[in-house]
């Protein structure tokens, strides 16, 4: 969960659906986006799930950081991370809490923990609790010796419990202003009309901020909450409302959930909502879902194939849904995508589409994501974070399997699952120098288990991929039979990657060991250049297949079955060529030099493709492959050979209104890359039926920086339907603008659009063009009037626009430092050290001492030292600007090279 930047990788690719301006991401902004996009980034919106922890991404480009991770220098200890001892079987948590006032940010609560010592005598119970007041800690009445350090609360028990037998330990305890795990927005936030509201997120360990836990996924229990609010609200949490009263106008709502699920996915919301039910007439359970106030009336177009979704997936698995009902709940502030919190999902501010927004992109992706991982990470659930990729890479590869159903195998299972592929493959290098710098997807070397979230080797694409790998390598009977009997298994438990090794391996018969040491374990994927050539004098092909990506002992030459299909004209042939080593060259007897070589086209395998071959074989692979995959291949391709008869190829691909959308983007794209500004013009003058191709070819047509672009681009952000299409024309005068536009991008400022897309393009574009102007625009929507993500961009906006006024820009941005919206505070800091203001310096000082967010406390002093080394004029790139700067630099070269030809 989480398909966004706390959410990191899955924060964007859910987010992105929702056709946000490419721009919030460099802002540390996460929304629910477009399928063509939400893969690459999804690593996001924390894909969806996460609640991406982004002041503390440890893992640096360099042996050393890895081993730091792995060894304690100064002690010799072992300090990777293994999951703690279970040293009681947690049953059941009732939790009381009683909120008097909703715009005060306090409840009172008492927690009754049942729990049996599991083999010994049970002397101390240690939970996890963060900056509660514990008043006290009972057992039948009796008051128990407690120790608690703000961190963990430490309950004696004198004489010890006896293993086996219940026990059940009353605390009484009170709680403020939370500043993680629980979320409280009043209503005099800025944002008139907005009710008081209170939303939870407790993965990965952040539960303990409300309530005392056992915070970690080894340990699962049945819980039930009985809140007490104002009269008026609404409350959710987990399983079933067993009942609702009110007495003294005040309201109780009891929640209770009996099947046991771990501590991370207990939820809470606390709010005003419209609830359209969106089950369909028949179905055994309900499907609410909660919208803010007056929404209603959208929910059906957004959520309503919800019921169609659960559906598939319980056929698929053969399974039950395996809760009371199921809840989707959209609150505000929330700083991820969406979260899986058990039978009762949690989604972003804006993830209730109007009719436009859904031109634009549907919300499918992250609504079927978060529902499978009902099963997948709610049902059973990763034992440890290392093994984080059974629910999420099963949750991203059910998405492939939902539009499967949905569009079919190869419009809706393989173009998602390519997506899938292509972009895992292309975040998962291993660095040539210092092979063991990075992690493999399952590892348990990390410094924060939000860390395994966003990782290179990211266990949303690659697990995913590594799913479809092993559905390829099975076949459907073997490979879902093995799925079934896996969930049958450990359902209400957890599991490590080797419980599903060995239910594929035992219905397929095959060996799987080297398999997943090789994708799931080591880092890396291989980087494979496939040469076709024709040789004459003996009618044969030459294929030679080479891996170039880095090979050494530590991290060695991958092992693969490449299929390779070819058409002569007349009829399709493939081979299989075992791929074991550096290079494998083999020859294959034909009547005539092919027509087409279509390198696996099915994705057998994870990788990163190049096709050496003639032109005319690739636009022949464009026009008629024999799937989207191998199309997709073939557009992308084609930016290694420019020509006419590309350009022509490219062209009608854009406008053939009967292709698969995503062909069609990428051709625009592939224009774009090319330099043909030119086309890309004529394709928009001419139109663009469908907006996500039309947004395509603005942003291709942005990318080659050329000017004669404006005037289209001017009449695009005024006048198309589109948001997305608007936001990205705006942002494109931004880019190719100079300051005379500025009074035409400022009239954009409140228009009115889902996510409010367009004036955060409105934003981005003003500090792009350098504007003074754009200084005051920005500044007024960093308040919390405003949306989180308009508020973030603004600040980021702020920072490059400071040298304006350097000096109000810093008073404007120096109190959001102590925001209650993370996603809000980090921008501001981030804005702080752009701003390079000295006071600055002081104030991280600070908050490294008194801010009340224990990771903004720990990160503050290294932004001290960062700022303090920018203002003394130490200003080396972070990794991040290098890459940045290196690929606009190749790109510009690219682009220079091509216009030659």
């Amino acid at each position: 969960m989480r398909a966004f930047s706390k959410r990191y990788p899955h924060a964007a690719r859910i987010l992105l659906a929702a056709g946000l301006p490419v721009a919030l991401f460099a802002a540390g902004v996460s929304s629910a986006g477009e399928r063509s996009f939400s893969h690459e980034l999804h690593e996001h919106l924390g894909h969806t799930c996460q609640h991406f922890k982004t002041d503390r991404y440890l893992w640096a480009a360099g042996a050393a950081e890895m081993a730091d991770l792995r060894f304690d220098g100064a002690t010799g200890q072992d300090i990777r991370n293994f999951p703690p001892d279970r040293l009681a079987d947690h049953k059941r948590m009732v939790l009381r809490i009683d909120i008097p006032d909703m715009n005060s940010p306090r409840f009172e609560a008492v927690q009754t923990l049942t729990f049996a010592p599991i083999s010994k005598p049970l002397t101390t119970l240690t939970l996890n609790a963060v900056e509660l007041d514990i008043q006290k800690v009972e057992l039948n009445g009796a008051r128990l010796t407690h120790s608690y350090d703000g961190e963990r609360l430490v309950v004696t028990f004198d004489p010890p419990l006896p293993p086996g037998k219940d026990a059940s330990i009353v605390t009484t305890y009170s709680c403020t202003s939370p500043v993680d795990g629980l979320f409280w927005l009043t209503e005099d936030n800025g944002m008139e009309g907005r009710p008081a509201q209170i939303h939870t997120q407790g993965q990965p360990e952040s539960n303990r901020f409300w309530f005392p836990s056992h915070d970690f996924p080894n340990v699962r229990l049945a819980t039930e909450l009985v809140v007490t609010v104002p009269d008026g609200y609404l409350v959710s949490s987990n399983g079933e409302l067993r009942s609702e009263s009110v007495r003294d106008r005040r309201r109780t709502f009891h929640w209770a959930l009996d099947k046991p699920h771990p501590n991370y996915l207990v939820s809470l919301i606390v709010g005003k909502f419209d609830v359209v039910d969106v089950a369909r007439p028949g179905d055994r359970i309900s499907m609410p879902v909660y919208v803010p106030p007056g929404e209603g009336h959208k929910v059906r177009g957004t959520y309503g194939n919800t019921s169609r979704m659960l559906e598939t997936y319980e056929r698929v698995l053969d399974t039950p849904y395996p809760w009371p009902r199921y809840a989707q709940l959209v609150v505000w502030n929330f700083g991820a995508g969406g979260m899986e919190n058990t039978s009762a999902t949690t989604m972003y501010d804006t993830a209730n589409f109007d009719e436009i927004a859904l031109e634009d992109a549907d919300l499918d992706p992250l609504i079927s994501h978060e529902l499978i991982h009902q099963w997948f990470g709610d049902y059973l659930t990763c034992n440890s974070w290392e093994h984080l990729w059974l629910n999420e890479g099963f949750a991203v590869f059910f998405e492939s399997i939902w539009f499967e159903d949905r569009d079919g195998y190869d419009a809706g299972y393989l173009y998602d699952t390519w997506i899938n592929v292509r972009s895992a493959a292309g975040r998962d290098k291993v660095p040539a120098k210092d092979p063991l710098a990075t992690p493999g997807m399952v590892s348990n070397l990390y410094a924060d288990p939000i860390d395994n979230f966003r990782k290179a080797a990211n266990p949303y694409p690659k697990g995913a991929s590594v799913l479809h790998m092993l559905r390829m390598k099975l076949g459907d009977e073997a490979f879902f039979g093995a799925l079934r009997a896996y969930v049958a298994e450990h359902r209400l438990g957890t599991v490590r990657t080797h419980n599903l090794m060995e239910h594929l391996e035992k219905a397929s018969g095959l060996s799987l060991e080297h398999f997943f040491e090789q994708w799931t374990r080591r880092p890396g994927t291989p980087d494979v250049t496939t040469t076709a050539s024709w040789d004459e004098s003996s009618k044969s092909l030459r294929i030679v297949v080479e891996q170039t990506q880095a090979i050494s002992p530590e991290v060695p030459a991958f092992a693969f079955d490449l299929p390779i299909r070819i058409h002569d004209g007349q009829k399709w042939t493939e081979i299989v060529i075992p791929v074991t080593g550096k290079r494998h060259e083999t020859r294959v007897p034909l009547a005539r030099d092919p027509k087409m070589v279509c390198v696996d086209p099915d994705l057998h395998v994870l990788m990163t493709p190049k096709m050496v071959q003639p032109r005319a074989r690739i636009i022949a692979q464009l026009r008629e492959g024999p799937t989207i995959a191998s199309r997709l291949d073939a557009v992308t391709a084609l930016r290694d050979h420019p020509g006419r008869d590309t350009v022509d190829a490219l062209r009608s691909t854009v406008r053939a209104t009967t292709e698969h959308y995503a062909l069609r983007q990428r051709a625009a794209e592939t224009l774009g890359r090319l330099n043909h500004s030119d086309e890309l013009l004529t394709l928009l003058r001419e139109g663009i039926d469908n907006p996500r191709v039309r947004r395509s070819a603005v942003n291709a047509l942005v990318e080659t920086r050329d000017k004669r672009a404006l005037p289209a681009l001017e009449r695009l952000a005024a006048n198309d339907r589109s948001y997305a299409v608007r936001a990205a024309s705006i942002e494109g005068i931004g880019r190719l603008g100079d300051s005379s536009h500025t009074p035409l991008v400022l009239s954009f400022l409140d228009t009115p659009s889902q996510h409010d897309q367009i004036r955060q393009a409105t934003i981005s574009a003003l500090a792009s063009l350098d504007a003074p102007e754009g200084l005051d625009a920005a500044i007024r929507h960093i308040g919390p009037g405003d949306m989180q993500r308009v508020r973030a961009g603004a600040l980021s906006a702020i920072a490059r626009l400071a040298k304006h006024d350097r000096e109000r820009a810093f008073d404007a941005v120096a109190p959001l430092v102590y925001d209650s919206v993370e996603r809000v505070r980090m921008a501001a800091a981030s804005a702080l050290i752009g701003i390079e203001d000295e006071r600055g310096v002081e104030l991280f000082q600070r908050a490294a001492s008194n801010h009340p967010s224990p990771t903004f406390r720990r990160s503050a002093g290294q932004w001290a030292d960062r700022l303090s080394g920018r203002l003394s004029g130490d200003r080396l790139e972070s990794l991040q600007e290098t890459v940045g700067r290196l690929r606009r630099e190749i790109s510009d070269l690219q682009k220079a090279v091509d216009a030659k030809r």
